[in-house]
């Protein structure tokens, strides 16, 4: 979906070319459940909801303006299969194990103890996609997730646009973002 497609504020949203990467890693099945921690504008839980016709999306958002935003793009979009929550996650991650996919967008600094979470409940075969900008966080996710039995990859995009509306071309470069994808694997024992 093109960005232009949703309500837009002053609020951080994954950008088009990330969400489509992200959306292709998480791997969704029409039937699967995926949990949106930190949403932002929802365009990661709109975008996945729209796919998930046998689904749903519980979207996690702490901040006013944000929440205001997912829930204007909740209708815009006419979807009945969103759920959302104005929590500071970890609060409000509950039935994890009836959860198989997450998105981590944003942990309002509570990463550890929103990773330890979907560590112990989360079941097996889930796929975990957390973005980072910051080198600190991609390096605790990609750490949590290499001794916390996950089978984890790590990669970095970097997206850069022309201004078409400008006479000179030029290319503007978006922060490069860290995408980690991280699929729990079956523990013995």
């Amino acid at each position: 979906m093109k960005d232009t497609a949703f309500i837009k504020g002053d609020v951080p949203m994954t950008k088009e070319e990330i969400r489509a990467i992200v959306l292709e890693k998480l791997e969704l099945k029409s039937n699967d459940s995926l949990m949106d921690i930190g949403a932002g504008t929802g365009s990661v839980a709109i975008e996945a909801a729209l796919q998930l016709t046998q689904g749903n999306v519980i979207a996690i958002e702490r901040k006013d303006d944000a929440v205001d935003l997912i829930r204007k793009n909740i209708l815009k979009h006419h979807l009945a299969n969103v759920k959302l929550l104005q929590a500071l996650a970890p609060a409000g991650m509950k039935d994890l194990e009836n959860i198989n996919k997450y998105f981590i967008g944003g942990s309002g600094g509570n990463l550890g103890k929103i990773l330890d979470l979907i560590g112990q409940k989360a079941p097996e075969g889930s796929i975990v996609v957390a973005t980072a900008i910051l080198i600190d966080t991609m390096y605790q996710a990609y750490h949590y997730f290499r001794d916390h039995s996950f089978e984890v990859e790590l990669i970095q995009v970097s997206v850069n646009k022309a201004e078409s509306e400008k006479k000179a071309g030029m290319l503007l470069a978006a922060n490069p973002i860290f995408i980690l994808t991280a699929k729990k694997k079956h523990v013995h024992g």
